[in-house]
């Protein structure tokens, strides 16, 4: 049953409730990144300011500003290539092989998830001081991955899982290999899993503070979460400059969500088999 006129106006008051909710504090940001020095501490406080001013975004893009933006894509894009590609391929082992050892296995998995960052990070750091990787990409790219693995495996053993093995068998059937099927078949079908889960890797490894701040030494090594404390010093905190720093390490993570939700509910075999 539909619902009534009243049940659908409090429907949607409630989503606009929670909608302000959600992004008063991205908008408060802006605000602030807007304001001249001395209007964040004005009394009483404007949710809009005064006199707008792109004054902290000149400020803030600064060339350091740049060289944490190169480390961030550098970092998180190949932290999103190794991640997905390793989890596709674990994922797809999961799905189709029916052994007793692939079940511990993907409970091991599972249980990987349960370790947070700071649990983790001292082994880590011991290992990448062992191996010399401290303070280069290799080391946040390796750390990235060991904790965005068995969650992209766990999301795209789920997507994989709903796919119809008949598609795979039929081109068996037809003379074509394991891994054609796996290219042809497989990867294609599954592109709204792979983006999403990609998606997924790239928001984590973007925001990531902990890793990059313990294994990278070097202003010239730094990424984006790390070089927003350039602007909290001993005797203050420059508040434009840090939002304005903030907005533009924000959009663009929105920009690619914005761009690619419609694979988060996009039907992964609609019209490949007719029932």
């Amino acid at each position: 049953m539909r619902p009534s006129v009243p049940e659908r106006a409090a429907l949607a008051g409630l989503q606009l409730l929670l909608a302000a909710f959600v992004l008063l504090p991205f908008f408060w940001m802006v605000s602030v990144s807007l304001k001249p020095a001395t209007e964040p501490f004005a009394i009483p406080a404007r949710l809009w300011p005064e006199a707008p001013t792109l004054d902290n975004y000149v400020t803030a893009f600064r060339p350091e500003f740049r060289t944490y933006f190169v480390n961030s894509v550098i970092v998180s894009g190949a932290t999103v290539a190794i991640t997905v590609t390793l989890g596709l391929l674990a994922a797809y082992s999961f799905t189709r092989a029916r052994l007793v050892l692939i079940t511990a296995l993907m409970s091991l998995v599972v249980l990987a998830q349960m370790f947070p960052h700071a649990a983790i990070i001292i082994p880590i750091y011991r290992m990448m001081r062992g191996a010399g990787l401290l303070n280069t990409y290799a080391a946040l790219i390796i750390a990235y991955v060991s904790v965005t693995l068995p969650v992209a495996i766990w999301l795209l053993r789920g997507f994989l899982g709903k796919m119809p093995v008949a598609l795979e068998e039929a081109a068996t059937i037809d003379g074509a290999g394991r891994l054609r099927v796996f290219f042809e078949i497989v990867v294609p079908l599954a592109r709204p899993g792979i983006i999403a889960t990609a998606v997924y890797v790239l928001i984590v490894t973007w925001q990531e503070f902990l890793f990059a701040l313990s294994f990278t030494a070097t202003r010239e090594m730094r990424t984006l979460p790390v070089g927003l404390n350039d602007f909290v010093g001993q005797y203050g905190i420059r508040y434009g400059e840090l939002m304005a720093s903030s907005v533009m390490v924000s959009v663009p993570v929105i920009a690619v969500f914005f761009l690619l939700q419609r694979y988060f509910v996009a039907g992964l075999t609609a019209g490949a088999v007719k029932g």
